[in-house]
């Protein structure tokens, strides 16, 4: 019997059509890649376009409707009860508090971190992944010192993987804007020069420029504005396991640029002769203001309710 577990609120609805299939989920989307929706399995976490499931063999699923009450996967109607609700919704703030936990956040996702992830990027030696590493830096140094435009160029669509690590660095950066107030047209900056033909990397910006990521993203967050040491190392770890090296670069880009906007540096790239971005240094002068009108009221709750 199929379970439909959760529905992430990003799921637009409409009728799609198999777009590509991996092990444990098939991507679908409308209207040549427009409005994505992935099936998966409750291994999977969930997130802004997940429909994940139980007991269903994904490997003979062809066809997806969404609907406002319902999912309705090869004709077969699974009412949803449950929606996974992305955007983040920080409450109050100690910037003590928020120093702290950044500090725990950097030493554990360099201790949970796959080798081939940002966080380990070295410009010793000679040929592509050199050439790469002296990229990103030089493109995170661009970005991270305020020049949103041609930092964001500079990284859109660079490294290897579904998602390549630049662009999981920049929904990173995105969400971590976000989270600390940014206005939205500076938000929208970082999107609009980062945008890409990469149906999954496209999807994942979208959401992460309105605050809006996976849920072990999600908690990380929180964890770092509201928590304690323990739950930060616990879903730092969370993240750094998504993908082959997805989770750990969007990690990276949350403390690079949380870390200028809270403690003046970036423990995790430190790239040559970079400022914080204005903004940044405003907030952590003040204490955390968020801009009017950018932030959610305050929520407490997980991200899947009932």
């Amino acid at each position: 019997m199929i379970e439909l577990l959760d529905v992430g609120d990003r799921v637009e609805t409409g009728s799609y059509g198999v777009f590509a299939r991996f092990r444990g989920a098939i991507a679908f989307a409308r209207d040549a890649g427009a409005g994505l929706a992935v099936v998966a399995g409750e291994d999977k976490c969930p997130g802004p376009v997940q429909v994940r499931v139980r007991g269903c063999d994904l490997n003979a699923v062809t066809s997806l409707e969404v609907r406002p009450d319902r999912v309705i996967l090869d004709g077969v109607p699974l009412g949803i009860r449950r929606r996974y609700h992305s955007r983040l919704r920080i409450g109050g703030l100690d910037p003590a508090v928020v120093r702290r936990n950044l500090h725990t956040f950097g030493a554990a996702l360099r201790e949970s971190a796959p080798a081939r992830s940002v966080v380990f990027m070295s410009e010793s030696g000679t040929g592509f992944e050199a050439a790469l590493a002296r990229r990103f830096r030089r493109g995170a140094g661009l970005l991270l010192a305020g020049d949103l435009d041609s930092g964001a160029r500079a990284l859109a669509g660079l490294g290897f993987g579904l998602t390549p690590s630049g662009d999981d660095f920049l929904a990173g950066v995105l969400l971590a804007m976000y989270a600390a107030g940014v206005p939205e047209c500076d938000r929208r900056r970082v999107y609009d020069a980062a945008r890409s033909p990469n149906v999954f990397s496209e999807s994942m910006l979208r959401c992460a420029v309105e605050g809006c990521c996976i849920e072990p993203a999600h908690s990380l967050i929180h964890a770092i504005f509201e928590g304690v040491e323990g739950d930060v190392v616990r879903h730092t770890i969370r993240l750094s396991a998504v993908g082959a090296s997805s989770g750990s670069d969007l990690a990276a880009g949350i403390h690079s640029y949380l870390g200028l906007c809270y403690v003046g540096q970036d423990g995790i790239l430190r790239p040559s002769g970079t400022r914080p971005a204005d903004q940044c240094a405003n907030a952590a002068q003040a204490g955390y203001q968020p801009a009017a009108g950018c932030q959610p009221a305050p929520h407490k709750t997980s991200g899947v309710v009932s």
